[in-house]
């Protein structure tokens, strides 16, 4: 299969540390709460670019798939922030037309 999700035919090194951020928001104790208190503050030491950092901060999740973070990440995101099916569906479908290989 010739496709892929994301933009990239790989992921980039900021997918990586945004699927990163994401994965230990919600498997490593007390990360989401640090999360939660402060976004800008948990990023802050982490190296990503300003657009993949408020795409993080502000939930867009549209914006982080178009970047390369992991589906099943973004949906377990969307649960652990209790971010409703129907804000995370319109999301995606926002961006239906941006992409070019999924």
């Amino acid at each position: 299969m010739s496709s892929s999700n994301w933009q990239q035919n790989m992921p980039t090194p900021e997918a990586y540390r945004m699927n990163r951020v994401l994965f230990d928001v919600h498997h490593k104790p007390d990360h989401l709460k640090r999360y939660l208190q402060s976004p800008d503050l948990y990023m802050a030491d982490i190296n990503l670019g300003v657009e993949q950092r408020d795409a993080i901060r502000d939930n867009d999740i549209g914006a982080m798939y178009l970047a390369g973070v992991n589906p099943y990440l973004l949906r377990a995101h969307c649960l652990g922030l209790h971010i409703p099916e129907h804000e995370f569906l319109a999301s995606l479908r926002k961006i239906k037309g941006d992409v070019n290989n999924g």
